[in-house]
């Protein structure tokens, strides 16, 4: 069974994820030494056996904190991944685990990956930059469209937090190099994402 898809030789897309019956996106990195899954999978035995195949240590960054749901603890009985998650989302009340690590500030870590933090659907919020891949993994803090567009989120019914907080994160993003965009939610932005993020924030501005 294909249970990713390639987004690049060390990106996966994790298939058929569902989080309040919405499919969405949750990534693997795989690293020389480690994996990093940016947000949880839904647990399946099938999937316990594929990550079991690398033979390597997994360590979780959630975008946010009810990311965390569902099957975080069975991640972390299971097969022990350290689940890691910025502290201003530690009292989230969709929370339904105890992260491993609560981080106070963001900073690069090996192999060209940065955790940046980008308050407005939470306290929280935090981006993931590949800076090899170019590919910032979003989380909530922008989401796509069907046809690669920026999903406007001052408009979409659903869209939560605080919108100002959010906007200014996006602002801040534009001052890292990268040239798609992987969300939680709806479609990925496979190309020219910062200009298409510079031309949606132009018209707020």
């Amino acid at each position: 069974m294909n249970l990713t898809e390639k987004v690049n030789p060390r990106i996966f897309r994790f298939k058929n994820q569902q989080f309040y019956g919405e499919e969405v996106g949750i990534y693997l990195i795989v690293l020389s030494n480690k994996l990093i899954l940016f947000d949880l999978p839904i647990y399946t035995k099938e999937l316990e056996d594929y990550l079991s195949l690398f033979r390597k240590p997994i360590i979780a960054f959630l975008s946010h904190g009810p990311c965390g749901i569902p099957d975080g603890k069975i991640w972390q009985n299971r097969m022990k991944i350290k689940i890691f998650m910025h502290k201003s989302d530690k009292d989230n009340q969709w929370l339904k685990i105890n992260p491993d690590v609560v981080y106070r500030k963001p900073s690069s870590l090996e192999d060209n990956l940065m955790i940046i933090l980008t308050p407005g659907h939470t306290p929280g919020s935090i981006c993931f930059l590949d800076q090899k891949s170019k590919i910032l993994f979003s989380g909530d803090t922008i989401a796509g469209t069907e046809d690669g567009e920026i999903r406007d989120f001052f408009t979409d019914s659903q869209a939560s937090g605080d919108l100002n907080q959010r906007f200014q994160s996006c602002r801040k993003l534009l001052a890292y190099d990268f040239e798609s965009i992987l969300p939680f939610h709806y479609g990925m932005i496979k190309k020219a994402a910062k200009a298409r993020l510079s031309d949606f924030l132009e018209k707020y501005s």
